[in-house]
């Protein structure tokens, strides 16, 4: 999965569930990322998510 798609996709998540961008969702995102594409390498996510959050 390309990382325009992941970025697209983590957006998408936190615009629909209410909470700011913040550090705090850095954890709770990986997982519900990591649960949802079991074939992503975790520090794709990891790198994409610090990259949007902080």
């Amino acid at each position: 999965m390309s990382n325009i798609e992941l970025k697209s996709e983590i957006n998408t998540i936190i615009k629909k569930s209410g909470y700011s961008r913040s550090k705090d969702l850095l954890c709770p995102l990986m997982r519900v990322v990591s649960m949802r594409h079991k074939d992503v390498p975790s520090k794709q996510i990891h790198g994409i998510l610090k990259e949007l959050l902080c």
